[in-house]
Order: structure tokens, then C-alpha cells, then sequence
């Protein structure tokens, strides 16, 4: 065992509501009545806690970004714990967010990382928080949970298994969650080990030490009390493990029993398996040991994530000069209409505004209105979470559409996007309403300069083809057949 104040990471467990039900959390999700939300006084105080602590300080849940305080929450760790990387941030277009992931911020090491850490499956939530997480985390663990992964049992106790307390004591001492992860802090104290705060949290348990100054730098010959619950956690031992989207949860009788004294929504759902130890055999599991992945690949974290990612709601909005004629709006229209559609017309001229109306495309007039208040029309009239796709009297081409399709674009940058070399010619500007930097409203004829330059994003569209032909890359490269099963990283879960 070691010491918190050894460790990489230190979770703050915000909530154990999420989006998954998988089998064999390490949070025990889908066993809770009413799931904890913590207050914001109690993560102003686990947060003021961790200073000095030189690892990462983690926000986990549960699914944290469903906590509907964690714009709160996350703005104060801004404010006061860690610093701003945004060299690691995603701002330009990206085809696979995984890639970015994986290669900006996935740095665990203590003094090469900006101390902030967010641990989530991805989900709509973190969509709309999409600008802030960029912005704040230097640090991502995530993991969407569409492909197969293996994770352990924690719900058999050793006692039951038949293990002596001679050999007990080595086992629990070389667990590889304690060894390798994360202490943590819930809404009920403090936790030498992640997995003992969340039995705390499901079983009703006596919660953890106080959230004072320096509480993770007891040692394990301080751990006291708190190694009850190795007595209750299997983490350590060779025991089932199964794939984490099957939802259901690997017991032993007294795991079984204890589940259904607290009403466990999973047990009364038939979601849990009675482990029988009388038909044990060590020799049929393997025991985790080190820092293993459960997933033969990275790139398998993301799945059906990066779709959640993807824009929605976007608003094709035509803005023509006052010479183009009738006929050329009128093709402008049609042609937009089949890639992306053509949904409201910003212009002078009365006989633009007369086409539109016969083609059921709304009008914007700017023939009185500033910069300014003709931004604040366009947001009244697409909606506060829209995506604009800025089309100067140009075509939305198919390259375009499906960039916009397949890709993850960061809803707080101002993205440029020009056409792809011998393709047909376009330049467009592509925005999300919800943009910090437009939350005082900004000029519709200069939006640019409302951005900060590193949120000035200039990007070529690819030919759909090409497009297409990386996408199938990634497909065979993470089509392999996963590892042989180990035991889920209880922190990236």
C-alpha cells in the first residue's frame, strides 16, 4: 500500500449518478435509491484540501458532467487549483477525438501535467460543456463504454473465498487499485482508496476522515479502520470478470444480501450474479497486478461518443450581397438546401426577401439593424445551442456537409473553413451560439474579433473520399480482437 500523497491522482467523487449501468463499477452504479450530488461547499473544501498535493486532483463520478453544478464546480478548480495548458486543448476540427485524447491529455505523470483531471463516459452533457472541459482539464480519462471491456468483480469478500489472514495481508497490501490509483473524496469524507470511499458511499458506511489540510498524507500504517472495507472489496483476488455492457454484477451471498437491505435498483432488476464460493477454484481467475488497461486499444475508449460530439442543430444561414440576382439566390438555395439545407437568409434587397418567403427560408433584414443587433436576431431566431454555418453567397459542397457530419468542432471556437485543393471553391464561417465568447452578444459583420486568437480556428475540408478512406483506417486498425481480460483501471472507469 502507499500513501495519497504518493499516488498520480486523488478523485473527488462529485456524484454516483450516471448515464451507464456497467457490470462491476467500481462506483457500484445502478445499486443507489437516490444517488449522491455533492454541494458546492463540500467541493470547495475537498478541493482546498489537496493543495500542496502535487499529483492531479480528479473530478469522477459516477458521470460528473450530468452534476448540475458542475459548470460551478469546474469554474472554481479554474479559478484556484492547477493552471491553464491550452496548448493541450481541442480547438481545431478533429475527425477522431480519441486521437486527441490520446495524445494531449493523457499524461499522468506528476510535474508534466496542469494538475486538472476529468474522468467520463461521454456523455450529452459533456457536449455542452464541451468549451469549459477543453478550456479547464489538462487531464481526460475517458471512456464511452460502447465497445467491450472486461471489468472485475469487487463484490466477493476473501473470508468467503477461504483466505487466510497470512495471505490475505500480502494480497490486500499488493492491490493494484490502492498501488496504482486513486484516493478519493466524497460527500462523506476522505478515502485512502477509491473503491473503499464508494462501498462507504453505497453500504451507508461511517464515512471517511475529515476533509482538512494534509489528510492525504497519512500512511498505511494510519489507514485505521478504513481497511475494513479490503475486507469487503475483491479487487486483490483471482475472481470472475465479465464485460462491462452487460450490466450485470458478479456477488458474493453477503454482497447478495446487502444489496437487497438497501433496495438495490440492479438486484430487484435481476442485474446481479450469485458468485458460489463453494464452487471456487482460484486456478479458473487471474489476479490484476500493475497498471493494466482494459481495452486492447486506446482508440477504443470512443465510439458512439464521438457522434454525441459531432454538431447538431446546425443552421445554414445565406448571407448575400444586395446585387445578386433573383435566379442566382434562387439557385443558391436549392443547391444549399441538398447538402446542408438553407435556413434563413440575412439581406437588404425586397425581392430576396420575396424569394425566400416562396421558398419557406426565413429572412433577417439588415437593412436597418447594427452589427450587434443583428447578431442578437440571429440567435432569437436559430436558438441558444445552434451551430451557424455562415454560407457567403457560397455552395455548401458534399466535402463540407460531411466534414460537418463526422467531425468534433469545439462549440467555443470561431472555425474558418475553406475548400480542399482542386475541389469545388468554398470559404465559410462556423460557429456555435453558446460560445463564451459570445455570451455578451458581438458584431455579426466582424464576429471573428469577439474570439480569442487561439479560438480563431482556420481548417481545410477534406474531399469526402478521403474522408472516408481514413475512417475505414481507424476501423481495421481498432478492429482487432480485445486482450485477454483483466480487471477495469477503477480510475478510468
Amino acid at each position: 500500500m502507499r500513501s495519497p500523497a504518493d499516488m498520480k491522482v486523488i478523485q473527488i467523487d462529485i456524484t454516483n449518478a450516471c448515464t451507464k449501468r456497467c457490470a462491476n463499477c467500481t462506483r457500484f452504479c445502478g445499486h443507489h435509491v437516490k444517488p449522491f450530488f455533492m454541494d458546492f461547499e463540500t467541493f470547495e473544501k475537498a478541493l482546498d484540501s489537496l493543495r500542496g498535493f502535487k499529483g492531479i486532483a480528479g473530478i469522477m463520478g459516477g458521470e460528473p458532467t450530468i452534476h448540475p453544478q458542475f459548470i460551478k464546480f469546474v469554474e472554481h478548480m479554474r479559478d484556484n487549483f492547477g493552471f491553464d495548458a491550452p496548448d493541450l486543448a481541442s480547438y481545431a476540427p478533429t475527425p477522431a477525438f480519441i486521437d486527441h485524447i490520446s495524445q494531449h491529455v493523457t499524461n499522468y505523470t506528476r510535474g508534466q501535467n496542469n494538475q486538472r483531471g476529468l474522468w467520463t463516459s461521454i456523455s450529452s452533457k459533456y457536449a455542452d460543456h464541451f468549451e469549459l472541459i477543453q478550456d479547464v482539464f489538462g487531464v481526460q480519462c475517458v471512456n464511452d463504454h460502447s465497445n467491450p471491456s472486461t471489468h472485475t468483480t469487487l463484490m466477493v469478500t476473501r473470508k468467503e473465498l477461504g483466505i487466510p489472514d497470512d495471505e490475505w495481508v500480502t494480497m490486500r497490501d499488493n492491490c493494484w487499485v490502492q498501488n496504482n490509483w486513486s484516493a478519493a473524496i466524497t460527500h462523506k469524507g476522505a478515502f485512502f482508496c477509491e473503491v473503499a470511499a464508494a462501498m462507504d458511499a453505497t453500504l451507508d458506511g461511517p464515512g471517511g476522515w475529515p476533509v482538512e489540510p494534509g489528510w492525504w498524507k497519512r500512511t498505511p500504517d494510519q489507514f485505521g479502520d478504513q481497511l475494513n472495507w479490503c475486507e469487503m472489496c475483491s479487487a486483490c483476488l483471482p475472481v470472475p470478470k465479465r464485460n462491462a455492457n452487460d450490466e450485470t454484477d458478479d456477488v458474493s451471498p453477503i454482497w447478495a444480501e446487502k444489496l437487497r437491505q438497501i433496495n438495490s435498483p440492479k438486484a430487484r432488476k435481476g442485474l446481479i450474479a450469485e458468485f458460489d464460493p463453494l464452487a471456487y477454484d482460484p486456478n479458473d481467475h487471474t489476479i490484476t497486478q500493475g497498471y493494466q488497461p482494459y481495452l486492447d486499444s486506446n482508440d477504443k475508449r470512443m465510439g458512439v461518443g464521438q457522434q454525441i460530439l459531432a454538431p447538431k442543430n446546425v443552421i445554414a444561414v445565406l448571407d448575400v450581397t444586395d446585387g445578386l440576382p433573383v435566379e442566382g439566390l434562387r439557385r443558391l438555395i436549392v443547391e444549399n438546401r441538398k447538402a446542408l439545407g438553407a435556413h434563413v437568409l440575412l439581406s437588404k434587397n425586397p425581392d430576396h426577401h420575396a424569394l425566400a418567403k416562396e421558398l419557406a427560408v426565413t429572412v433577417i433584414d439588415c437593412s436597418r439593424d447594427s452589427g450587434s443587433q443583428l447578431y442578437a436576431r440571429l440567435k432569437e431566431t436559430v436558438g441558444p445551442e445552434a451551430w451557424v454555418l455562415m454560407l457567403h453567397e457560397h455552395m455548401a459542397s458534399v466535402d463540407l456537409a460531411e466534414m460537418i457530419r463526422r467531425y468534433v468542432f469545439n462549440p467555443g471556437c470561431f472555425h474558418t473553413l475553406y475548400s480542399a485543393p482542386n475541389r469545388p471553391p468554398f470559404v465559410v464561417d462556423f460557429f456555435n451560439v453558446r460560445a463564451s465568447a459570445l455570451a455578451e452578444g458581438g458584431d455579426l459583420f466582424n464576429l471573428k474579433v469577439t474570439y480569442s486568437d487561439r479560438k480563431r480556428q482556420l481548417a481545410e475540408a477534406p474531399s469526402v473520399e478521403a474522408m472516408i478512406a481514413a475512417a475505414q483506417r481507424r476501423t481495421r486498425l481498432t478492429a482487432a480482437p480485445t486482450a485477454a481480460p483483466t480487471a477495469a483501471s477503477a480510475a478510468a472507469e
